[in-house]
């Protein structure tokens, strides 16, 4: 008996679903994209439970004729590709030719579609095998319903997330279109309610107001430059992950992590580490400079000339941000501790904080065992220096507070709400409402008193006692952000371990506060009563020491 055999049609039908349909914004994406390609104007996208029980799409774009529409769930069939060449001289979107054969085979699959001319046409699949067609009346357009997705694979939809993870993932996805495609009316609804709608008036900025919401919309630089355009935020609003990132090649969104670094160089020095800004930006470039066929469903891209792209859209977003007064520092450091000759001129300005009416001398005794404390400056309202013995401590202040309340509100230390005097209503990205309004339940046990308000809109009457935040408005929005963002997380307790940190980070005191000497000195005795008191919740660590011989090396002694 022969070891290697031919697999029938059926399996293969299912490993070829496996390259393009991951989950069920999976299929939305094909199906939208291939609407797109249709020429449609008008899409609407209907989901129930997050998309694992019913997909439908329906468009007015161009539509099949019978014998096409027959075609177009064959393996490797599509409109878009003729010869060789054309594989690497990509313009449409859905030219693959195997999402919907792949998508059949691992659903309840109903193609209905006119071209026009005379009757629609009608399909009826059950995993990959043809059940019926039939001539049927039907507008000009496509519509593609899917139902009880992976049905016929239970491994994999054992893999499937929650209803609002998926949504999720579909309102992302969906985002994505609209902002792509300002052109097209585009629709999206789950379990009846609208979720996403955009008006197709061709104006970007309207479709940025339609995802992000019309304050958002308002505040954002237009980015004009060499082959890329679009906008980007201004340095005052960061998201605390590259969700907010869009970047579309030729029209297509991608993720790349190049395209990232590029942008996040023109805000190096305008934000604080670990924000990222918000942008639609749109790279243009020949098709046969950009490979699309570095992944199975086209989301990541590979250039033959990265750095000019690179240059062109760190050149553009620096210009825009320029224009309104704000500019990133050149260069980057890669000095060392030691100064140049001639290079240094002092000037008569305090970089040193001391609480006068506090003097203490040095002493050879641990700050975290001695009483009283030695002399504690405060370096640029950021870094407290002090002395361990013979060693040279430098203590980050946020750090080291982040530490501290990170157990506090772990142990319960610090618990309650704290009721707001006047409520906060926020507009959030439809992704993030979905999340949220799915786990209210267990947010509220988190100490936040969150309800629906409305489309898109949550009011917060009351947030948990450990967040003491002086700009209570302006920072509602990325707490309410990065919740929603924590309920990604499957495990109950890695979502309630990223949901401490992110308080931790949120009730620190901040580079910039200023400190006295007696909150010097309480942080410090804290911070060295803590399970780890040399890295902050995040890792990083809280404090450098400097040797006394690491000191007398450097000073040539």
């Amino acid at each position: 008996m022969s070891n290697i055999i031919v697999l029938d049609d059926g399996l293969v039908s299912k490993i070829a679903a496996g390259e393009v349909v991951e989950r069920p914004a999976s299929v939305v994406k094909e199906l939208v994209e291939n609407a797109i390609d249709a020429g449609a104007k008008r899409i609407s996208v209907d989901i129930k439970d997050g998309g694992k029980k019913l997909i439908k799409v329906t468009d007015d774009g161009y539509g099949m004729s019978p014998e096409d529409a027959r075609l177009s769930i064959e393996r490797h069939s599509t409109s878009k590709i003729r010869s060789i060449d054309d594989l690497f001289n990509i313009r449409t979107l859905g030219f693959r030719g195997e999402a919907l054969p792949s998508i059949a085979s691992i659903s309840r699959f109903e193609l209905v579609t006119c071209d026009g001319n005379g009757t629609g046409t009608k399909l009826v699949m059950e995993g990959a095998k043809l059940k019926d067609q039939t001539k049927t009346g039907c507008p000009k357009g496509t519509t593609v319903t899917v139902e009880d997705l992976f049905f016929n694979t239970p491994a994999r939809l054992k893999f499937q997330k929650s209803r609002a993870t998926e949504l999720s993932n579909v309102v992302d996805i969906t985002s994505k279109f609209m902002l792509s495609n300002p052109q097209i009316a585009l629709k999206l609804k789950s379990d009846g309610e609208e979720i996403l709608s955009s008006l197709g008036t061709g104006e970007l900025l309207d479709s940025i107001a339609s995802v992000y919401g019309v304050d958002m919309a308002k505040i954002m630089l237009e980015v004009k430059g060499d082959k890329v355009r679009g906008y980007a935020s201004q340095p005052v609003v960061t998201k605390s992950d590259r969700y907010g990132e869009s970047f579309f090649v030729n029209g297509r969104f991608v993720r790349n992590a190049l395209l990232s670094r590029a942008l996040e160089e023109a805000y190096r020095s305008l934000i604080p580490s670990g924000k990222y800004p918000i942008s639609v930006l749109f790279i243009s470039a020949d098709p046969a400079d950009v490979d699309v066929n570095v992944h199975p469903t086209k989301r990541e891209v590979k250039f033959s000339r990265p750095d000019v792209v690179m240059k062109a859209i760190t050149a553009a977003v620096s210009k825009a941000l320029g224009e309104i007064g704000v500019e990133a520092e050149a260069g980057s450091y890669s000095g060392s501790w030691k100064v140049a000759q001639d290079s240094w001129k002092p000037e008569m300005i305090r970089i040193f904080d001391e609480n006068p009416n506090d003097k203490y001398q040095m002493t050879n005794e641990s700050p975290m065992t001695n009483d009283k404390i030695g002399t504690l400056f405060q370096f640029n309202l950021t870094y407290i220096v002090t002395a361990d013995g013979e060693d040279l401590i430098i203590i980050d202040q946020h750090a080291a507070h982040e530490r501290i309340m990170y157990e506090k509100i772990k142990n319960k230390v610090i618990s309650g709400i704290q009721t707001l005097l006047v409520p906060e209503s926020i507009e959030i990205e439809p992704s993030q409402f979905a999340l949220i309004s799915d786990n209210l339940g267990e947010i509220k046990e988190l100490g936040f008193d969150i309800e629906i308000f409305g489309k898109n809109t949550v009011m917060v009457r009351g947030i948990p006692a450990a967040l003491k935040i002086r700009n209570i408005d302006t920072a509602l929005s990325e707490i309410i952000s990065e919740l929603s963002s924590s309920f990604k997380i499957k495990s109950v307790e890695e979502r309630r371990e990223a949901i401490w940190k992110m308080m931790a980070c949120k009730a620190a005191v901040k580079a910039g506060d200023k400190l006295s000497y007696v909150e010097m000195a309480s942080l410090i005795r804290e911070l060295y009563s803590t399970s780890n008191p040399t890295t902050c919740p995040h890792g990083r660590p809280t404090m450098a020491k400097i040797s006394r011989s690491e000191m007398e090396k450097m000073f040539g002694r």
